[in-house]
């Protein structure tokens, strides 16, 4: 049985992923926003922009989210610790019944 974590441990949950994410995006973003520009010699068209902005999300939710979400289980808190645990057997269909 899995045991339900606290209010106050849900919280420190929170608060290690969106400050990591609000960090990381703004790093992304003005690293991105900076450098194409003056790669480009030019500055970006309002189209461009939004196509700018999907790919810095891209980025940001399918390569630098699953980092991440692994260093959250590396992670000790104060008290306890996330483990992630794969169930084994695949469940049977007669045993969910």
């Amino acid at each position: 049985m899995m045991e339900i974590p606290t209010y106050g441990e849900l919280l420190k949950l929170t608060w290690f992923l969106v400050w990591r994410h609000v960090v990381i995006l703004m790093f992304v973003s003005m690293t991105i926003g900076w450098a194409v520009p003056v790669i480009f010699n030019s500055t970006i068209p309002e189209d461009s922009q939004y196509i700018l902005e999907i790919c810095i999300y891209s980025v940001l939710f399918l390569g630098i989210t699953p980092f991440i979400l692994k260093t959250l289980f590396q992670k000790q808190f104060q008290g306890f610790q996330v483990i992630f645990q794969r169930d084994t057997e695949p469940a049977s269909p007669s045993a969910s019944s």
